[in-house]
């Protein structure tokens, strides 16, 4: 199968906050059962903004019928994205976008700064901006090769909350809307 057909995400080059821990092969089992939980408290923001995609229909017919409902239930979703920003921010996830990937829903890849090992499972934690989703997740090592501009790796999630796919999927498809638009401009 050609690189191309196995791919199943839309792919975008982007500048992100990231943290790779590479798990030794006798703890993955236990990164990988704790994985739910861990996941979880760091995707709050991620969820929330799932359950309101969700729910847009339904938020949309209530804008229409009863603007004053709509407006106050508007204010408080902002007050419970500001408490989950605040309970987010409290670990140590990048806080900058420092370094370049190759993002899709699927995984990613980049030039590391030390070599991983194909096939091993690494703990991914990345922050896009600049929209401040923040991802935990699980990810094999699917290529490590020494390219023309040198070392090149892959990674596949292989543990992935939903909601966190759905935000890495958002954030790409905002950012080919915002270049597209930008070179339209041009």
């Amino acid at each position: 199968m050609s690189e191309q057909e196995r791919r199943r995400y839309f792919r975008i080059d982007d500048q992100i906050g990231l943290k790779l821990t590479p798990i030794p092969a006798a703890d993955e089992a236990a990164a990988i059962s704790g994985f739910a939980d861990a996941s979880a408290r760091v995707g709050l923001v991620n969820e929330l903004r799932a359950i309101r995609e969700k729910h847009l229909p339904q938020r949309r017919s209530l804008d229409v019928r009863f603007p004053t409902v709509a407006a106050y239930v508007d204010m408080l979703e902002r007050q419970i994205e500001v408490l989950a920003f605040a309970i987010d921010q409290r670990d140590d996830f990048p806080r900058d976008a420092d370094t370049p990937v190759n993002l899709s829903g699927q995984g990613l890849s980049l030039r590391p700064d030390r070599g991983l090992e194909i096939g091993s499972l690494v703990q991914v934690r990345l922050a896009l901006f600049p929209d401040r989703s923040r991802i935990e997740a699980l990810a094999r090592v699917v290529k490590c090769d020494n390219g023309e501009n040198g070392l090149e790796t892959a990674l596949e999630f292989s543990h992935l909350r939903d909601a966190d796919r759905e935000a890495i999927i958002h954030h790409v498809h905002t950012l080919q809307r915002l270049r597209l638009q930008a070179q339209a401009l041009d």
